[in-house]
């Protein structure tokens, strides 16, 4: 059995979110919080998608755009958005979309396996069917490069505080 079969074969309450037209999901373990737009630093030199950081309750955070990501462009009015604080392995990152529709159960009977179309999307581990709408699944450990989940962990690592020299 692959770790998609494994995952669509899960029941769980998913956040739902739009990115355009279309609805995704993740699951909810993966979900610290969600905040509406805020402002974020941008630090230089780092790909398109890597927003910058912001601060949440004294702790800096990541932010990456999954439009940017997906290689769509922004959002037309990105102060609309909302961030979804995602801990991943006990390290904190941000994911702006543009909104947060509803948490919602999802069966294991509800969700369809990748075909082989989708497979190739390593990111989706299944499409639920829904009364509304389609949702699809996301993992999102796969979203991301595993060098980006590494550097965000060495970062929670690393310590904060102390003297700062010059």
């Amino acid at each position: 059995m692959t770790q998609n079969t494994e995952k669509a074969k899960t029941n769980g309450q998913v956040v739902v979110f739009t990115l355009g037209e279309e609805k995704y999901g993740i699951e909810i373990s993966s979900v610290k919080e969600i905040v509406k737009w805020t402002k974020i630093t941008e630090l230089p030199q780092m790909p398109d998608e890597i927003w910058g950081v912001l601060k949440l309750r004294d702790q800096v955070i990541p932010v990456i755009s999954l439009r940017k990501q997906f290689g769509w462009p922004e959002a037309d009015n990105v102060e609309d958005t909302k961030i979804i604080i995602l801990d991943i392995d006990n390290s904190f990152l941000g994911i702006n979309v543009d909104d947060v529709d509803e948490v919602v159960h999802v069966p294991s009977s509800a969700v369809e396996f990748p075909s082989a179309l989708t497979a190739k999307a390593e990111m989706i581990y299944g499409i639920a069917k829904l009364q509304k709408y389609l949702l699809i699944l996301l993992d999102i450990r796969a979203v991301f490069s595993p060098d980006v989940i590494d550097q965000i962990a060495e970062n929670d690592a690393a310590p904060t505080g102390g003297d700062f020299r010059v």
